[in-house]
């Protein structure tokens, strides 16, 4: 991504000095914060919304109209706690696999609410949809991260260690197209050190 991203940087710097700056000021706002991420097991809920919304707005930059997203977080969810780095896996998947290989693009929906103990968070798109074989390797997939997606491995890997049974992931194609992700977490504090 870092380097797709400088490259794209390139080629604007010389025709659109606009986006550039643009798309400079978001990767600037995305290594600051992921940098301070990076170092902690969890963090807000409205930290890891905020990494989301640079790195979407990179990639809107450098898919042009191909890429639309919608990020919803209620305010009372913003100081929840989260493991850090938790959904951009999955919205990484979700353009790579999903609307990439679509010529017209699509959209991307990232929403949080809670039901009842639980945490729901949830990654849509509207573009290919998973395969029967990627449904099938990563809903039967252990915690041992034997699967064909190491993105997802890895986010459910980390659900496991932090929350034990106490959290899920939930893959599911969508009847219009395109996969949603829910992940299910307690709105209390992991049992792992943190």
């Amino acid at each position: 991504m870092l380097f797709n991203t400088l490259a794209h940087l390139r080629a604007l710097i010389g025709h659109d000095t606009a986006r550039a700056h643009a798309m400079l000021d978001h990767l600037n706002d995305y290594l600051r914060t992921t940098l301070q991420a990076s170092r902690q097991v969890l963090h807000p809920l409205g930290e890891e919304f905020s990494r989301l919304e640079d790195y979407l707005s990179l990639m809107a930059i450098r898919m042009g109209p191909r890429l639309r997203f919608e990020l919803d977080l209620p305010s009372s969810l913003t100081h929840t706690p989260v493991p850090s780095f938790i959904l951009q896996p999955l919205v990484e998947n979700a353009i790579r696999h999903g609307l990439e290989p679509v010529v017209a693009g699509g959209r991307i929906v990232v929403q949080a609410h809670t039901e009842g103990a639980q945490l729901v968070l949830t990654v849509s798109d509207n573009g290919v949809g998973i395969s029967e074989l990627a449904l099938a390797e990563s809903n039967t997939a252990s915690t041992s991260g034997t699967t064909a997606s190491w993105g997802l491995a890895h986010v459910r890997q980390r659900l496991h260690t932090l929350y034990g049974d106490r959290a899920g992931m939930r893959i599911t194609p969508l009847p219009t197209g395109g996969t949603c992700v829910v992940l299910t977490l307690p709105v209390t504090t992991p049992h792992a050190e943190t």
